[in-house]
């Protein structure tokens, strides 16, 4: 298995910060579930820009593809909410 790691920025529109954060929960319960299974994801967190507001997301994946990671991040609420912007995904192994 292959460890990936994951940038990924929100959209920038000014309602994005609501949407996230009126998910958070259940994306924060659903990735720990991932973790404690042994799943694809194995540790993350937002990014904060200098005004200390979450705008961007590191994630650490294990999985034996780059394609396997992408189907994980489409499934999460944070892709299904509009609060990632799958267009500026950045992943590479390490």
């Amino acid at each position: 298995m292959k460890e990936y790691l994951v940038l990924i920025k929100d959209f920038t529109d000014p309602e994005c910060i609501n949407r996230r954060l009126s998910v958070r929960e259940h994306h924060l319960t659903a990735n720990s579930l991932h973790k404690q299974n042994g799943n694809v994801m194995v540790l993350g967190g937002a990014l904060a820009d200098k005004d200390g507001r979450m705008v961007a997301s590191s994630i650490v994946c294990k999985a034996e593809t780059k394609e396997e990671v992408i189907e994980f991040l489409k499934n999460d609420i944070y892709v299904k909410s509009n609060v990632w912007d799958m267009s500026t995904l950045f992943i590479t192994e390490i």
